[in-house]
């Protein structure tokens, strides 16, 4: 009989045991779940972005151009204050013009019509070419990160080079480039809900005229 009840305590311990664990662990689990929503709510709240530098006339654009292209807004505002610094009037010793810096030859391609100095229409075709550029150079890339670099080199040295080099091609101009991309994007322009004062707002600046 000894055993008998012996048997049948050792059950019951086994099971109180268990449900015991159990609740620890399902309260765990909700814990997590519920720091993890606060986190969502506070991050809503909060109203992270990481366009709080860029000109706010041209967010709205920046979020389609990133949609279609696949890249972070940020690192789109982050390579058009590379390309041009806002200035739509600027113009390279290469023809490039906008505020993406298409040559006329590229702006045939990629422009759709539109005006190569007028701001949306040259942020449209930015994120029509980094599409293109996402799709022609995702087989050497091994991340996401990676392919993002490849592709802005693409976009300064043209998609061929990478494609050479299966690498940013070791050009100074394209080397320096990349890294000012993305020294802005974890900086200026990096998702937060705190921008850093350090920083001002940019603004588009359009060529003086005479009317």
């Amino acid at each position: 009989m000894v055993e008998e009840k012996k048997s049948v305590r050792a059950p019951k311990k086994f099971m109180a045991g268990f449900l015991a664990h159990w609740q620890i662990v399902a309260s765990a689990v909700l814990l997590g779940a519920g720091v993890t929503g606060l986190a969502a709510t506070y991050e809503d709240y909060c109203g992270m972005t990481d366009l709080a530098y860029a000109p706010t006339e041209v967010r709205d654009e920046l979020q389609r151009a990133s949609e279609e292209s696949g890249v972070r807004t940020g690192v789109l505002a982050s390579q058009l204050e590379t390309e041009s610094r806002w200035r739509v009037g600027v113009a390279s010793h290469a023809g490039a013009q906008g505020l993406a810096q298409f040559t006329p030859e590229t702006w045939e391609m990629w422009g759709q019509g539109g005006k190569i100095t007028d701001p949306e229409d040259s942020i449209k075709a930015q994120g029509h070419y980094l599409a293109y550029l996402r799709e022609r150079l995702a087989p050497l890339a091994d991340s996401e990160d990676e392919l993002v670099d490849l592709m802005l080199a693409g976009y300064n040295a043209g998609p061929g080079a990478v494609e050479h080099y299966k690498d940013i091609p070791p050009y100074g101009e394209t080397q320096e480039y990349v890294k000012k991309i993305d020294a802005l994007a974890s900086s200026k322009y990096k998702v937060t809900c705190d921008p850093d004062p350090q920083f001002s707002q940019a603004q588009i600046s359009y060529p003086v005229t005479n009317d």
